[in-house]
């Protein structure tokens, strides 16, 4: 009767151990990028206001590069604009969609530095091909198709690819998201 109770115990202490599926979302940490984008777009329109005024053409066009850095960097301010999640349709990401979890072979944080700066990736490799592994696409404008996005798609063997998603731009800790992710389906 002892060790009845005792296997009782472990079976619950296991289903306690795994949690439970809870859909998320994350975007990316504003703080860190509002200085890009704002200092970018001031100084672009403060040398073309001072371009154009002057009659300094080449100011004007100088103007052009951090009007540019600021459109690029611009998704890292938006705001209510996930970036990263997941829920009982697959995992999101943004500009891809929900890719199925049935198309997730692996998926592992890689930790790495560059000059002294943290960088961590989430590596999920699928195990078909991207348009083929995505269950809800998500449709882009035009104009957001030219600016920064978190994720970087490869090709692998075998027609699978990998999909590397930058957790280190994001506002939230890199094991807390592989920790709810494995939550719907351990990978």
């Amino acid at each position: 009767m002892v060790a009845q109770a005792v296997n009782s115990s472990e079976t619950n202490i296991e289903d306690t151990d795994k949690p439970a599926p809870m859909p998320f979302t994350v975007g990316y940490e504003r703080n860190n990028s509002e200085a890009i984008v704002f200092g970018c777009l001031i100084f672009g329109v403060l040398f073309l206001i001072v371009g154009v005024v002057g009659k300094v053409p080449l100011l004007a066009i100088a103007g052009i590069a951090p009007l540019a850095t600021a459109y690029w960097h611009f998704p890292m301010i938006e705001k209510g604009r996930p970036q990263l999640g997941a829920n009982e349709d697959g995992l999101y990401v943004e500009r891809i969609g929900f890719i199925d979890w049935g198309a997730i072979r692996m998926a592992e944080i890689n930790r790495s530095k560059a000059r002294n700066i943290d960088q961590v990736k989430l590596n999920v490799l699928l195990t078909r091909p991207i348009t083929d592994a995505v269950s809800k696409a998500q449709q882009t404008p035009l104009w957001k198709k030219f600016m920064m996005r978190n994720w970087k798609c490869s090709p692998r063997e075998h027609g699978r690819e990998l999909v590397a998603i930058n957790l280190h731009t994001l506002a939230a800790d890199p094991d807390e998201i592989l920790t709810r992710i494995r939550a719907f389906k351990f990978i």
